[in-house]
């Protein structure tokens, strides 16, 4: 378990915030709870960076809302959101929620979000060209998942959390989206179909070109490669390969 830095005591201790109710962690935050209160402290990846920032731009379109913030250690103190539901586990469709948060997304600022170009520090040649062929980056949550999507049961409205804050192509955002859910996409006997399928409406819906959310998920699969042989998600490789060629070729 990571040490919590002294940083992030002094903060909790400053804005009376005791640290004995400890969440379930994230990937990478430790989450703990006080009331109606929680205090996040990410120990890596671009929530410790970008993503403190963009979480005041998430704010704008129903993030949580802060309390307050110790940019050193990218700590929040934030509402905590009443839910044991995400969007994966809602039953409601997936589609549209996913739709209104990318869309409202597009219009939160820029500043302080971290490049495309510096988050794939290695990329094939054609992901180079989408980099060159950007004509109009826009701010990005860049983790957009169904796990990052909670329905607050105060309002039954779903509200996003945990952002990277990235800026790009508008396409990307689609991408974590596509991959998930987690648990049951990679077992999919018509994950092809049911990929493409996916594309399209989403592509339709934001007027994104198909064959550019096709490549950046393609891309972004370079994150399974390290995986056990038996892992269900060796599945995932070859299919968003094959979805990215099909669009390639209409």
């Amino acid at each position: 378990m990571t040490q919590i830095p002294p940083g992030v005591l002094d903060f909790a201790r400053l804005n009376t915030f005791p640290l004995d109710q400890e969440l379930p962690p994230g990937y990478c935050s430790r989450i703990f709870r006080h009331n109606d209160r929680i205090l996040k402290f990410p120990f890596q990846g671009e929530e410790q960076t970008t993503g403190f920032h963009a979480a005041y731009q998430l704010e704008q379109i129903g993030g949580p809302k802060i309390y307050a913030g110790h940019e050193p250690t990218g700590s929040l103190i934030m509402e905590f959101i009443p839910s044991g539901t995400s969007l994966a586990t809602s039953g409601q469709p997936d589609e549209p929620t996913f739709i209104q948060l990318a869309r409202q997304m597009q219009n939160l600022s820029t500043e302080h979000c971290l490049s495309l170009e510096s988050y794939y520090q290695y990329l094939p040649d054609f992901g180079k060209d989408l980099l060159a062929t950007t004509t109009n980056p826009v701010f990005l949550h860049g983790d957009l998942h169904h796990s990052n999507i909670l329905l607050d049961e105060r309002t039954n409205e779903f509200r996003p959390i945990d952002p990277k804050g990235l800026v790009g192509d508008a396409a990307f955002e689609c991408v974590a989206f596509l991959r998930n859910p987690i648990d049951t996409l990679p077992l999919r006997d018509d994950l092809f179909e049911f990929t493409v399928g996916r594309i399209e409406r989403l592509s339709q819906a934001l007027t994104l070109d198909p064959a550019l959310i096709a490549a950046w998920t393609y891309i972004d699969r370079a994150f399974d490669e390290d995986l056990e042989p038996s892992s269900p998600w060796r599945k995932v490789i070859p299919t968003f390969e094959r979805v990215y060629n099909y669009f390639k070729e209409k």
